[in-house]
């Protein structure tokens, strides 16, 4: 089964992510942690979750590849005929081509997407549209919380200042320096208010 968590920024999706992991591994289950290679913010096979959690993804996957090869490559290689169960972070970067692949493997594989449904300006990332299309099940990831309290249902980027930018490619990765992303309500992301 494909199954879609999406949450905006700091709603934890990485830190669920990690935590079902490690629960189906102390079970003794077959587990792939795979990551998109454009998210390089903790290191190139590091992922990473705010709150400190983080683990080592066993496949890294590249924009291009195929998702199906590169999970059968991941079984050959560590001598299992297939995992059982993959998760993958950051999956709002993973081409529509790839979801599609996933979707197709779902049948005999668990498969857990967390990432973004939209990016800064609001619209959907190619690969969370195509989750939405194929996803058998979709679920909130609950906890993102603007700052005036109500419920977070933006990502927002925002410059060193704070200010909001609503302009610029749409995947341009978080580097705590020069832009950073936080969860906004509808109201002050409009508003391009990211504190009070």
């Amino acid at each position: 089964m494909l199954r879609f968590y999406y949450g905006v920024m700091g709603s934890s999706k990485t830190a669920q992510l990690l935590m079902q992991r490690y629960n189906y591994q102390q079970l003794g289950l077959r587990v792939a942690l795979v990551k998109p290679a454009i998210d390089t913010r903790a290191g190139a096979h590091m992922v990473y979750s705010r709150v400190g959690l983080q683990a080592q993804a066993e496949l890294v996957l590249e924009n291009g590849h195929s998702a199906r090869e590169q999970l059968l490559w991941l079984a050959a290689r560590n001598a299992t005929s297939e995992f059982e169960y993959v998760f993958i972070d950051e999956a709002q970067f993973l081409s529509p081509q790839q979801v599609q692949e996933l979707a197709d493997m779902s049948d005999r594989l668990d498969i857990f997407c967390y990432g973004l449904k939209t990016d800064f300006q609001g619209n959907f990332f190619p690969g969370s549209a195509a989750l939405l299309r194929l996803a058998e099940e979709i679920h909130e990831v609950p906890g993102g919380l603007c700052w005036c309290g109500a419920k977070a249902t933006m990502n927002t980027r925002i410059d060193r200042d704070g200010r909001v930018i609503k302009t610029g490619e749409q995947v341009l990765i978080d580097n705590h320096q020069e832009i950073r992303y936080i969860g906004l309500c509808y109201k002050h992301w409009r508003e391009g208010l990211s504190h009070a």
